[in-house]
């Protein structure tokens, strides 16, 4: 009976022994995440984003440098593309992006201020509104067409080669204003006319096109 107690005592104590081991291995683990944590705290490791963070890094600015004009909610709600995929044009005339910032003609082209260029788009399903291009070896026809100062413009250039073609302005105040076109293909941008009267030459800006007479002018008046 002696021996049986015996063994059963040393049973116990060694069961003992091993809650006591994973009680104390728990307890390492839980201040190895605790000292981790702290650590990450004390060096200033974020969490997660914050917002205000985030919306400064994705702030649009101008060409000038400064934030970029944005249209009230309501009044981007209700504005409108004259061509599917184009640039939209609110109910005073303003042309926007979809994400409600005022359109600037001297942007750099396809920068967020700069109107937008269309894709590729049937010719045959622009509205009569918008002034239609077309550009070839010959030149353009028409080489010229007229708009009213400041308002919307929404023009479409069609290839009607076998050449890629670039519609580009001379005048460095429109130089967001470029489509760039592969044979047989239509492409349009909506933005708004210079506020001064004038004559805005235009030209293919493909190397050697213009001197072959790939030229036109835009007439505000």
């Amino acid at each position: 009976m002696e021996n049986g107690n015996t063994s059963s005592s040393k049973m116990n104590k060694k069961k003992m022994m091993i809650i006591v081991a994973a009680l104390a291995v728990v307890v390492v683990i839980a201040v190895v995440v605790l000292l981790t944590t702290k650590k990450g705290t004390e060096n200033n490791e974020p969490v997660a984003p914050v917002n205000e963070n985030t919306e400064q890094s994705t702030e649009v600015t101008g060409v000038d440098g400064t934030p970029a004009e944005v249209v009230p909610l309501e009044e981007k709600d209700g504005a409108k593309a004259q061509v599917p995929g184009g640039s939209l044009v609110t109910k005073d005339n303003k042309v926007i992006t979809t994400e409600g910032i005022v359109t600037e003609n001297n942007a750099v082209p396809a920068s967020p201020t700069a109107p937008k260029q269309t894709p590729v788009i049937p010719k045959e399903s622009l509205p009569a509104s918008v002034t239609k291009l077309d550009v070839s070896a010959t030149g353009f026809s028409p080489n010229s067409f007229e708009v009213k100062a400041g308002a919307p413009v929404t023009m479409a250039v069609t290839s009607a080669d076998r050449s890629t073609h670039v519609f580009f302005f001379d005048d460095a105040s429109l130089s967001a204003v470029a489509i760039g076109i592969d044979p047989g293909t239509t492409r349009a941008i909506t933005f708004n006319a210079p506020s001064k009267a004038g004559e805005y030459t235009f030209r293919c800006d493909v190397p050697g096109h213009a001197q072959r007479g790939e030229t036109g002018k835009m007439i505000v008046k």
